[in-house]
């Protein structure tokens, strides 16, 4: 071979090192970076794992507090009177009208069973959301699926509401369920 050759040939071979570490310095910052992206996740991931924990007894308090405060339900009936009851008693006690009421069938799920009524009231506006804020005190475990609030024609200081109220109840417990809590598994 001539000198010539040689130098091309060496030339070539350092550009094909210089590419192929260009090519490889490349896939693994590729890696790099997808490692720590990995790492900050896993990082996040524990951060909210041990603000969890921490929280445990704040929650397990709450759920304390829920299963000895959450009213429970003898009949769907008796229940739906009964929120009606109290739904109409704080309203007289603000001077609404009622213009109209109507009681929902009850809802199921394996968490609550909720009853409802759907009210039609009539009022000053200041009355109306004292009844409205009355209501939703959370040891009542009362709630407002839908409301619509509509001006008076005639007198701007009053308005009609139509609301919905819901209230939740404690589910039926099953005999698997209060086997378990006796023997405390």
């Amino acid at each position: 071979m001539k000198p010539g050759e040689r130098r091309l040939i060496a030339i070539l071979c350092v550009l094909a090192a210089i590419s192929g570490g260009a090519i490889m310095s490349q896939m693994l910052l590729r890696k790099q970076s997808s490692l720590g992206r990995r790492q900050q996740t896993l990082e996040l991931k524990r951060m909210e794992a041990e603000a969890m924990l921490g929280e445990a007894s704040l929650w397990k308090s709450r759920l304390d507090w829920l299963r000895t405060n959450r009213p429970s339900m003898t009949s769907e009936n008796q229940a739906s009177q009964e929120l009606l009851d109290e739904v109409l008693a704080a309203a007289a006690k603000q001077n609404l009208t009622v213009q109209k009421k109507q009681l929902h069938e009850a809802a199921q799920t394996t968490f609550f069973h909720e009853v409802g009524v759907t009210l039609t009231l009539s009022g000053d506006l200041p009355d109306m959301f004292r009844w409205l804020h009355g209501l939703l005190a959370p040891e009542s475990f009362r709630m407002v699926s839908y409301l619509k609030i509509l001006p008076d024609a005639q007198d701007a200081s009053k308005v009609t509401v139509i609301a919905r109220i819901n209230r939740r109840h404690a589910p039926a417990i099953t005999a698997v369920e209060s086997t378990k809590e006796e023997t405390g598994s």
